[in-house]
């Protein structure tokens, strides 16, 4: 196939692809079950341009090095631009994006990130572990008591919620307020956001800016000894942390910390208690919850495309992608491509080199990694410990995301030991 699709038999390939990318995007079988598609789009054109303007890339091997290469990276304007025009800055939410790390390069990625990783250090994550062993005892009592009842949202969403709260400075009792504004942002990171849901998106930006100013000017003038002190010392340092980006940096840890983990937590509960064979393993060794963890990360990707930009052109499959093309690594597919994972669909928690792509690669690399696992190691063994079985009442419903894709409800019932 050539990037200008020119040729009869790869113009009908690209019109297959475009199918089967719709379809991904846009129905709710997809929703629940993206990966029979993603295989078909993996073997069909694992490097091709959409009818929508951008390309996909979906190989392990493609993805892995378009997350890394240097001649890649986030043009926030020419992105933003191609999408929803030249007044894209008029909308809160994609203003509150230009200002994250998630769209920075080179230098003023290095420079963010060496500021981020001061206050996200390994000592904070470490201090919070007796934390979340608490909050996970704590969260789980009222559903214990009744015996059943929506294990994500009444435990896998404000547990994660409640540990980036605590670890960035946000008082208990106002972080779960954050839930909906920050929900409504998100809608951002889909490649099939609406105009309804950008409106939303500026909404929910709207209120957490107002919170969010409120705090850091809290936070100024009675400094704790928390994540948001540490930014803001950060700042007052030559102003090396402008306003924006340290309000983008509240935004973006609430946000990352929450949602990716809630889904994750729901996900590995899916994973480890339907099948009685792996729950009998890692019930009797204990050693095995690390492995499975990371098998359900593979399998489950918490964030399942990352869009990038060409810097120049670049050849993957024998295809050259132009400069300045807008790009999707597909994190999901590439997880289970065969020709890096044998059995890519077999969940398997002995798997070795499981070397997934879960939390990206390269320069933007999930700072949070250490403390995901962490919070998700404690959940298994928590819920090892309190209960003989989990038995799910009704199947998942899958929210219409596919970037950001999580379940809306779990429900289930609890046997204690």
């Amino acid at each position: 196939m050539t990037p200008t699709g020119t040729g009869a038999h790869d113009a009908a390939r690209t019109e297959e692809a475009d199918a089967i990318l719709a379809q991904l995007l846009l129905t709710p079988e997809s929703y629940a079950d993206p990966y029979p598609l993603q295989r078909q789009l993996r073997e069909l054109a694992p490097v091709y341009r959409s009818q929508m303007g951008f390309w996909i890339v979906s190989r392990y091997e493609d993805v892995n090095s378009v997350l890394r290469s240097p001649r890649i990276g986030r043009d926030i304007h020419k992105f933003m631009a191609g999408r929803f025009g030249g007044e894209w800055e008029d909308h809160p939410a994609l203003r509150r994006l230009k200002s994250t790390m998630l769209w920075s390069n080179g230098e003023d990625h290095r420079r963010l990130r060496k500021l981020v990783s001061h206050a996200f250090t390994p000592r904070r994550v470490h201090e919070m572990h007796s934390s979340i062993e608490g909050f996970t005892a704590e969260m789980l009592d009222p559903i214990a008591e009744r015996g059943e009842g929506d294990l994500l949202n009444e435990f896998a969403f404000p547990l994660p919620l409640l540990v980036v709260a605590t670890m960035l400075g946000v008082p208990r009792d106002e972080a779960p307020a954050l839930r909906e504004p920050i929900e409504q942002f998100l809608k951002t990171f889909e490649l099939g956001m609406t105009a309804d849901d950008l409106l939303e998106a500026d909404e929910g930006t709207e209120q957490t800016q107002e919170y969010f100013t409120r705090l850091i000017e809290e936070r100024r003038a009675n400094p704790r000894d928390d994540m948001l002190t540490d930014l803001i010392a950060a700042e007052e340092e030559g102003g090396k942390l402008s306003f924006d980006e340290l309000m983008a940096f509240c935004n973006a840890v609430i946000a990352a910390g929450f949602e990716t983990t809630t889904s994750a937590i729901s996900s590995v509960v899916w994973y480890l208690w339907r099948d009685p064979e792996v729950l009998a393993a890692i019930t009797e060794d204990r050693k095995l919850i690390p492995g499975a963890v990371e098998e359900v990360l593979r399998m489950e990707p918490p964030a399942g495309l990352s869009p990038r930009m060409t810097f120049e052109p670049v050849e993957y499959g024998g295809v050259t992608i132009p400069e300045g093309e807008v790009l999707i690594a597909m994190l999901s597919s590439a997880n289970r491509d065969p020709e890096r994972f044998p059995d890519p669909d077999r969940f398997d928690i002995r798997r070795t080199d499981n070397a997934h792509l879960s939390f990206s690669a390269g320069i933007h690399h999930c700072l949070g990694v250490s403390l995901a696992k962490m919070e998700l190691e404690i959940v298994v063994n928590a819920l090892l410990d309190r209960f003989s079985a989990i038995e799910f009442l009704e199947q998942p419903v899958f929210r219409p995301r596919m970037t950001l894709r999580s379940m809306e409800s779990l429900r289930v019932r609890l046997i204690a030991r």
